[in-house]
């Protein structure tokens, strides 16, 4: 059974490779381009620090854009909601800033990037940002969680000790969390930013 789950990791490979720009930890990607990306007027970003309700939170901004209930049941996720922060060929999703350019309009578009480094035209007011935040108890689990099955973690003893304090000292993937969500928090006041807390959406959706 052993040797079974480790051809099955060898001929599908899960980790993807890191990097880290401008002090913060993230998928690798073409980073550098994202300052001076295009962006367009009516585009709809959907921007979270990872397992904070990034997933009900696109299907609600399709189904509400969209109607299309057919195409939300039956085309993968990231087809129609692709994610600009990880670039990895081995995978059918993960193609980068390429695909997103390409896209026609409207685009809703994933990110787990903090504020800072969002394209300059997006935080100039040039797209509408979604931004949803989740208590950091629930969501550094769930991290943990995902890494675990996605082989994103090294082994050894204490694996979740040892991924608990790095999202508490800021060295884990997106964090430091706190600076992530003052990012966001700072601008939700402008007109094109909407600020929402996970468990106030799922409170009102029961």
């Amino acid at each position: 059974m052993e040797g079974a789950e480790k051809k099955m990791d060898e001929k599908y490979p899960m980790r993807i490779a890191e990097r880290r720009f401008k002090g913060i930890l993230m998928w690798q990607c073409e980073a550098e381009e994202f300052e001076t990306m295009e962006t367009r007027a009516d585009d709809i970003w959907i921007c979270t620090y990872p397992r904070s309700g990034t997933t009900m939170t696109i299907q609600l901004v399709y189904l509400i854009q969209t109607l299309d209930f057919e195409t939300a049941n039956n085309v993968q996720l990231e087809v129609r909601v692709p994610f600009l922060d990880c670039k990895d060929d081995r995978f059918p999703y993960y193609k980068g800033k390429k695909t997103i350019d390409e896209m026609k309009s409207p685009r809703i578009i994933k990110s787990h990037l903090h504020h800072f480094l969002l394209p300059e035209q997006l935080r100039k007011g040039k797209g509408r940002i979604i931004y949803m935040y989740r208590n950091p108890k629930d969501a550094v689990i769930s991290l943990f969680k995902l890494f675990k099955w996605t082989h994103q973690l090294d082994e050894g003893d204490n694996m979740f000790g040892r991924f608990f304090d790095s999202f508490v000292d800021g060295t884990a993937y997106a964090c430091p969390w706190p600076q992530h969500v003052l990012g966001y928090w700072e601008k939700k006041d402008e007109p094109q930013v909407l600020f929402l807390r996970f468990e106030d959406v799922v409170k009102v959706s029961l």
